[in-house]
């Protein structure tokens, strides 16, 4: 790999605007727009040449996703804040069309986006870390709530973004004295900040990680004896769980109302009206939102979800809700309300799509970061928020430009 001195001052553009991108998004999204410009504008000098569509294939997914939203809006009844929430989307058009663009240096804005990421994430958890402590005086924390912790965003954001960002660091070549003490002191920082965080979200991805890893490890090495050590992390999870008596009364306490849930659906509702335990929300607008998307087969039309859910909230008692506007909590319901089964199934496709052309990456980095953001929308909304559209939009594009055939043309680098 090709050092930043070496690089033209193309190429240094190039690699700086990825960079800054990633480091914005971090520390204070809000600010995003004209940096996500300025890396479009860098990537043109290296448009030309073959695009290889094919081998991006990833990408297009991703853009019918962003059609069909935009086609909602012809039937939607609150056009502007319909307006307002496809221009919050433009990621999943600018970033595929700007990878469908490119031609060369691909390494190079890649390079960018991961060390952008994990500079920044290093410093927000840092920041974060340092501001609560001086708040609360001690470690115990107390000041880790979600409207204290972190720079500007919701904790399951922030989880997701720390743990990406340290499977990056970790997939590094790089493997000196320097870089060994860098990578287990980050990993450390990030395993403090998520048990600070308590996203409900962040634990449900590292289990996937703990059960994901030996199932690449398996399915890369054709060595099946990788699967063995999945009750080992899975004890490891469970140790790490317990260590925390806070965590594991929220994990019990999970546990519990799920069980609660399943025995009747329809009873959990009528008992629970305005309870707003987190776990209580999820399930309750998880039952509600389904049963909107059996009712609206084609979707309810951008901008219009919150009316419609409202309207439920209102009709089963739960003032609270309505007053709130709680979301679904759910990408996936999220989806199906706006735009439909065909939306529903599309956003399936885009995630299957990531996980597998990630994995045929051979980026064990690239393979969490599929699992992770996928997993992640399971319990958050994670696509109603710049933050989360830009990053999927960002993990989809880097996904792409690391297809092994660019191995060959882009060797330069």
């Amino acid at each position: 790999m090709r050092m930043l001195n070496e690089y033209n001052l193309k190429e240094k553009g190039l690699f700086l605007s990825a960079f800054l991108m990633l480091s914005v998004l971090v520390i204070h999204d809000q600010l995003i727009s004209p940096f996500i410009l300025v890396f479009f504008l860098t990537t043109i000098p290296f448009w030309k040449g073959p695009k290889n569509l094919r081998s991006k294939k990833v990408l297009f997914p991703l853009l019918l996703l962003f059609l069909l939203y935009a086609s909602s809006l012809l039937f939607v009844t609150r056009l502007d804040v319909a307006v307002l929430s496809l221009t919050t989307k433009l990621s999943f058009f600018i970033f595929p069309l700007t990878g469908i663009l490119m031609s060369t240096r691909f390494k190079i804005a890649i390079r960018g986006m991961k060390w952008g990421m994990i500079a920044a994430s290093l410093f927000s958890m840092l920041f974060s870390l340092f501001r609560a402590i001086i708040t609360e005086g001690s470690i115990s924390g107390e000041a880790f709530h979600s409207n204290v912790y972190g720079l500007n965003m919701h904790p399951s954001y922030l989880a997701l973004i720390f743990i990406v960002a340290c499977a990056f660091l970790w997939t590094e070549k790089r493997n000196d004295g320097i870089m060994k003490l860098f990578k287990w002191g980050y990993l450390g920082v990030v395993i403090v900040s998520l048990f600070y965080l308590r996203s409900l979200g962040a634990f449900v991805c590292v289990a996937v990680i703990f059960g994901g890893i030996p199932i690449w490890k398996a399915l890369q090495s054709k060595n099946w004896k990788w699967l063995l050590t999945i009750p080992i992390y899975a004890i490891l999870f469970y140790i790490g769980l317990q260590s925390s008596p806070r965590i594991s009364n929220d994990v019990n306490a999970s546990l519990s109302k799920v069980s609660e849930w399943s025995e009747s659906p329809s009873e959990f509702i009528d008992s629970n009206v305005n309870n707003i335990e987190s776990n209580t929300v999820r399930l309750v607008v998880w039952t509600l939102s389904f049963d909107l998307i059996k009712n609206n087969a084609m979707g309810v039309g951008l901008g219009d979800e919150d009316n419609y859910l409202c309207r439920e909230y209102y009709r089963e008692g739960y003032l609270g809700y309505a007053e709130r506007h709680l979301n679904p909590h759910n990408q996936f319901l999220q989806t199906g309300i706006s735009i439909g089964w065909i939306g529903l199934i599309v956003l399936i496709i885009v995630f299957i799509s990531l996980i597998y052309c990630a994995y045929k990456t051979n980026s064990l980095a690239l393979f969490i970061a599929a699992l992770c953001i996928s997993v992640s929308c399971l319990f958050e909304s994670m696509l109603e928020r710049q933050v989360g559209v830009i990053f999927l939009s960002i993990i989809l594009l880097i996904v792409a430009l690391s297809h092994p055939s660019f191995s060959k043309t882009d060797n330069s680098q």
